[in-house]
């Protein structure tokens, strides 16, 4: 995994996308045709659920919303969650934030283990308390608490979703993202897709460890932004894996870690 030449590529992917996230969600305020749900792969639940909403849309672009969040879960089955670290405009910006921290206190402050796996499982309640909204047809309730529609309403306040969002901002000055690792629907949904890639045999893309030059010096650990202990087994076989490339950049064994198919070549 050539380090280097993946992150600059990986921070140009950032911020175009939070470029264009941040562009139309401007749209959006100043009003017009818009609503961010346009803009949103979470539309697959939110609406796609609803299969007469669909038809309703039409050529609209929610319609287009939800394709490409089935889409980028598709895809997730093959290549694992690199739509968290490379095009999510929220991990992003949780991201940009952490780092502002010194590495010291990075490395000190970090989540157990076994308090990690347990609040893991939350975003999947998350998921399906609001998959069952949806159902109900009582989604409104859920947006009230979304992030990103509560932005979208401003300069209307949407209190719930500015409240959780100002958490988010707030909490990622403390621990790296930990909307994704705990609270993340869609993320949650991706995990799902990529288990059931695995019970139907697709071989998904993982980053390996290369057991010749890994000196099992943990340092791999104490930078991956998903918490997970990558050092544990030869293959990152952990779903919640965004395959940002921390890992390799913060290890002293230059090509101790690349992604599978660039350990072949």
């Amino acid at each position: 995994m050539k380090t280097n030449n993946t992150q600059k590529l990986r921070r140009v992917a950032q911020g175009a996308c939070l470029a264009l996230g941040a562009g139309f969600l401007e749209l959006v305020i100043l009003g017009g045709k818009y609503v961010i749900h346009q803009a949103c792969p979470y539309a697959v639940v939110c609406f796609g659920l609803s299969g007469s909403n669909f038809i309703r849309l039409g050529n609209n672009l929610l319609a287009l919303a939800i394709i490409v969040g089935f889409a980028i879960l598709i895809y997730t089955m093959f290549f694992g969650r690199r739509f968290c670290a490379w095009v999510c405009p929220l991990g992003s910006i949780q991201e940009a934030i952490y780092s502002l921290r010194e590495k010291k206190y990075r490395i000190n402050h970090r989540t157990p283990y076994y308090v990690e796996r347990k609040l893991a499982w939350v975003k999947y309640f998350v998921l399906t308390a609001t998959a069952t909204l949806v159902v109900l047809g009582l989604r409104y309730l859920y947006f009230r608490l979304c992030p990103l529609y509560a932005l979208s309403q401003l300069p209307r306040l949407a209190w719930p979703g500015l409240v959780l969002f100002g958490l988010i901002v707030f909490k990622a000055f403390f621990a790296d993202r930990q909307w994704c690792r705990y609270l993340c629907p869609y993320a949650a949904l991706m995990n799902i897709f990529q288990r059931l890639g695995d019970l139907i045999g697709i071989r998904r893309r993982k980053v390996k460890r290369n057991l010749e030059r890994c000196t099992d010096c943990g340092v791999c650990n104490l930078y991956c932004p998903m918490d997970i202990n990558i050092a544990e087994s030869e293959y990152v076989n952990n779903p919640n894996c965004i395959h940002c490339g921390l890992c390799a950049q913060a290890c002293p064994k230059p090509g101790a870690y690349c992604e599978e198919r660039e350990c072949e070549k």
